[in-house]
């Protein structure tokens, strides 16, 4: 019987007591029953109302994405000698991703190298020559022709020189492309070829790899243009902070980031009435990855002193607007009207109907009405005795218990 009574209203807790009065005379264990009902007050818990900031945010869903996402191509041609890394594996900066066969590389360095040689030498024997030749035209026993034939053959030397030289670099390049190696920290894709594969340049062949920076990360969401003047007026006082949920919904869940942002478009999306902004933000251990949905929290002020409650105490009305339930002497309630201002983080800013000291009920073990004295417990408490109730539902012969528990369990959600 008690746990019928105790999720009932007060109508019709009297409709109860009408009925088993008259069926019962006025017995004294009638008496007795209406003494019990009497003592069992709804559970609930209660906060009262402390002064605080609250954060006003601008809240936008977005998707993240990659500073740098690339793809890694060679830019030799040449057979794969070793691959250096795991599938999906963390890289930094310089790590080795694939060895090609260096040998034909090495080989072409060594004939650019005896090239340059060749064309030093060449261009120090004209040198010489003309040098010679010079007190020859003088005294004529040269002609002007003649000398003149020996100042090209040392300008073309010296041509020759700079070609080898060249030669001798690119040789030492292509030897350096035959070692591939990762340009960024990062996080690798599937490789594309396997030892011994022949690969070839960029537009000849497919990707090996890719390559994705995870830190920092991005998140790209489009602020209706009407919000744009106080994101520039914020952005001229300095940083523009923003916090970040990944992979959660607009209520919470996912990881939340701290970010700034780093970038506003410069023109508005005349389709949707929109422009874009993006917020950089950590991301150390790899946990966001790029394309996952996202919400931006926009710090657009703070509001000193504000009355601050957890959202779960809100009440919805039916035809739209919010209320609560206010905790007066002796634990008795009455509903009061509020107006919301913001709500973040799971809690809900009050712009007028509380203020600071009084008590309301944030969870309730049952349905409630104006005037009802109320039992303030914990959360713990009242999470305990609820699990007691389903328990108890669990016994065939409470199925009647069972049914009182279940109507009390969803009236106090409303």
């Amino acid at each position: 019987m008690s746990k019928l009574l105790r999720g009932a209203t007060p109508t019709v807790l009297g409709i109860l007591l009408t009925g088993f009065l008259s069926g019962c005379g006025g017995s004294s264990s009638a008496k007795e029953t209406m003494a019990l009902m009497a003592e069992k007050d709804t559970t609930v818990t209660a906060e009262s109302i402390k002064p605080q900031t609250f954060p006003v945010v601008l809240s936008q869903p977005g998707t993240t994405y990659a500073i740098r996402n690339v793809n890694i191509d060679s830019r030799v041609t040449g057979y794969v000698e070793s691959v250096d890394f795991e599938d999906g594996q963390l890289v930094k900066a310089g790590d080795r991703l694939f060895q090609l066969d260096p040998r034909p590389f090495e080989a072409v360095l060594l004939e650019a190298r005896g090239n340059l040689e060749a064309a030093v030498a060449g261009r120090n024997l004209a040198e010489r020559t003309l040098e010679r030749n010079r007190p020859l035209v003088e005294t004529g026993a040269i002609s002007r022709e003649q000398f003149d034939q020996l100042v090209t053959n040392l300008e073309k030397s010296e041509g020759q020189v700079e070609t080898a030289a060249g030669s001798l670099v690119n040789a030492e390049l292509n030897l350096s492309f035959s070692t591939i190696t990762a340009p960024f920290d990062g996080r690798l894709g599937q490789r594309q070829v396997e030892l011994g594969a022949l690969v070839q340049p960029s537009g000849f062949a497919d990707t090996l790899v890719t390559l994705v920076q995870f830190n920092p990360m991005r998140l790209l969401v489009s602020i209706d243009a009407h919000n744009l003047p106080k994101l520039l007026e914020l952005q001229k006082k300095g940083q523009v902070t923003a916090k970040v949920r990944v992979n959660g919904t607009r209520g919470g869940g996912g990881k939340v980031f701290e970010g700034v942002i780093d970038f506003i478009n410069n023109q508005v999306d005349p389709m949707t009435s929109t422009a874009t902004v993006r917020v950089k933000f950590d991301n150390p251990d790899g946990w966001a990855y790029p394309g996952q949905y996202g919400e931006a929290q926009i710090l657009v002020k703070n509001v000193p002193n504000a009355v601050v409650i957890p959202q779960r105490a809100l009440r919805a009305e039916q035809g739209g607007g919010s209320y609560v339930w206010v905790i007066g002497e002796k634990n008795k309630i009455t509903r009061q009207d509020v107006t919301v201002g913001e709500s973040v983080d799971g809690n809900s800013w009050i712009q007028k109907g509380l203020r600071p000291g009084q008590r309301i009920i944030v969870d309730s073990g049952g349905q409630l009405s104006s005037g009802d004295v109320v039992k303030i417990v914990t959360l713990a408490q009242l999470k305990a005795e609820q699990s007691g109730d389903t328990t108890s539902s669990n016994d065939p012969s409470s199925s009647s218990s069972s049914a009182s528990s279940k109507n009390s369990s969803s009236s106090s959600m409303k």
